[in-house]
């Protein structure tokens, strides 16, 4: 018997069937049968009345079981019945057959009344479509990175490793002055201190510690010093050739200067420096490798255009623990990579009446109960818009229930010597920093299209909520809507999508007394001296210096 007759006869099985309703478990292996035979043979079908019921339950079966024929008293279809009370969701399960490209649609036949005590129809939910407003577009900040990274980014690193160095060399001999002006009395180091002075106010040539040690070994041999004196003089010495490199000097020369430094600070012990201040300057000398290598890459990657520059220096950063001037300097951009960027928010049009927010500097979530009836929990940094005044209930911490009718404006969330309490900001103060933007940014503050110039910092002052809009330069049209809290925001790259983004500036910590922490402050002003250097007009420069010499 061919494929053709098979079909024919279940086909005929099936309409027998139908008139026979008592036959209910034949209904299910005949049906979930033409499942399997149909559906591969003909493709997708609609269904009506001959046969129809028997065949939507056997296609449901069938082929939702991979083929499966189930016995007497089987599973339920894993498709609910057109006759099911309640709507499920379907969800698509694994099988072992191709699905074909067309839909499967059953039709439930027109003769065939619905099912006593049917639910009525559901009516969809209203959508509601938020539409962002109109913003200036942003130039690209990857386009712009990409040329600095490859331009003037290796010119900066190259002022900054310099810088450390001339000033890890100024530590080195402060350390030795000081440790010679203690022996003022012996005789046998008097001349080697008066030369390490003059020394130290000449211009400084190549091995000129080195080779004043040499000059002086007997007096030191003498004193049994010579030892601890040799690896300071060297490492001091290494630190001037690392300074007196020329700006065009490639990387590896580069590289093997700042090692021979590192290796000569491994011999330095603590009868001259402070094990402190060892570890600082060993420290330092670690952060100029750093910055060597975190330019290399930025180098790399703009020189091949790539896209994802900065989410690897943002990676690259982290895992050297660079301070941000460093990461701005290399990238002509600041990234926003503290965690601390304004959240994007689906906003409907115009300002929320009432903004209800908790400062970070509170140290504990606050929760309360607007109209009795809605419970909110709001974490440090969190805030609420609403859209009209409403009553807020809350326990102060010490037993007292309180309740405020809050109005148009925005409130704040402080812990007092009374408890918990909220207290309305009649002027919200923000600012918008653009002061390592290498491009004017363009935004609007609640509605009002502003400009932040590059290098300036925009202040603002409002009565209530502040929303602000702006283009991301991502060169789709996409924006980032927020609603921010007073303080200070900082134009900067997300460096996961790489578009522009406001972070709110942290708040200065407590001054740490880490050797790492205190070496990295001295990377930090290092970058900044050689912004300031960058930004000097050469030739302004030289009339300064010419109008000094007027007597």
């Amino acid at each position: 018997m061919n494929r053709r007759h098979k079909i024919f006869c279940l086909l005929a099985a099936a309409g027998t069937l139908t008139a026979f309703p008592s036959a209910s478990s034949g209904q299910d292996i005949i049906g979930e049968a033409l499942g399997k035979i149909i559906l591969p043979a003909v493709g997708p079908v609609i269904l009506d009345r001959a046969g129809g019921q028997i065949l939507e339950k056997g296609l449901n079966g069938g082929f939702g079981k991979g083929g499966m024929l189930p016995g007497r008293g089987g599973r339920v279809p894993t498709r609910p019945s057109r006759r099911q009370g309640s709507p499920q969701v379907i969800r698509s399960q694994p099988s072992s057959q191709t699905v074909p490209s067309g839909s499967y649609q059953s039709q439930p036949p027109s003769d065939v009344a619905p099912a006593p005590n049917a639910p009525p129809p559901v009516d969809p939910p209203e959508n509601r479509i938020v539409t962002r407003p109109s913003v200036s577009p942003n130039p690209s900040p990857t386009e712009m990175a990409l040329t600095h990274v490859v331009s003037a980014g290796p010119q900066l690193t190259g002022q900054v490793i310099r810088a450390e160095a001339t000033q890890i060399a100024n530590q080195l001999d402060q350390a030795v002055m000081r440790s010679l002006d203690q022996s003022r009395g012996d005789s046998t180091v008097e001349a080697l201190r008066r030369d390490y002075r003059n020394l130290a106010h000449n211009e400084h040539r190549d091995n000129a510690r080195a080779a004043l040690l040499v000059n002086h070994e007997s007096a030191l041999t003498a004193t049994g010093t010579g030892q601890s004196w040799s690896p300071l003089f060297k490492a001091a010495d290494a630190a001037d050739r690392i300074a007196a490199l020329p700006p065009e000097s490639d990387r590896q020369t580069l590289t093997q200067a700042i090692e021979a430094l590192r290796s000569e600070l491994t011999g330095v012990t603590g009868s001259v420096l402070s094990g402190n201040e060892i570890a600082v300057i060993a420290q330092r000398a670690k952060n100029i490798r750093n910055m060597g290598v975190l330019s290399e890459i930025a180098r790399v990657l703009g020189a091949q255009r790539r896209d994802d520059l900065f989410a690897r220096i943002a990676e690259a950063a982290a895992k050297s623990d660079a301070p941000d001037e460093a990461v701005t300097g290399l990238l002509g951009v600041s990234l926003a990579a503290g965690g601390n960027a304004v959240t994007d928010m689906q906003l409907p049009e115009g300002i929320p009446a009432v903004v209800l927010y908790s400062p970070e500097i509170n140290t504990a979530p606050i929760s309360f109960v607007c109209d009795d009836a809605l419970e909110i929990t709001l974490a440090p940094g969190e805030m609420v818009p609403l859209d009209q005044s409403f009553v807020v209930a809350f326990q102060n911490g010490k037993g007292v229930v309180k309740r405020y009718t809050i109005n148009d404006g925005m409130y704040r969330w402080v812990v007092d010597q009374d408890g918990w309490d909220v207290r309305q900001k009649t002027a919200v103060e923000v600012s918008i920093d653009a002061n390592h933007s290498p491009a004017a940014f363009h935004y609007l503050l609640n509605g009002q299209p502003q400009i932040a110039a590059a290098g300036t910092v925009m202040q603002h002052r409002l009565d209530g909520p502040a929303r602000i809009d702006f283009d991301r330069g991502l060169g789709d049209g996409s924006s980032k809507s927020t609603l921010v809290t007073p303080g200070d925001y900082v134009v900067g790259v997300d460096p996961e999508t790489a578009g522009w983004d406001l972070h709110l500036r942290p708040r200065q910590a407590a001054t740490a007394e880490s050797t790492t922490a205190i070496a990295k402050q001295h990377w930090r002003s290092s970058v900044l001296q050689a912004q300031r250097s960058a930004s000097i007009d050469p030739a302004e420069a030289k009339v300064d210096a010419l109008l000094d010499l007027i007597e």
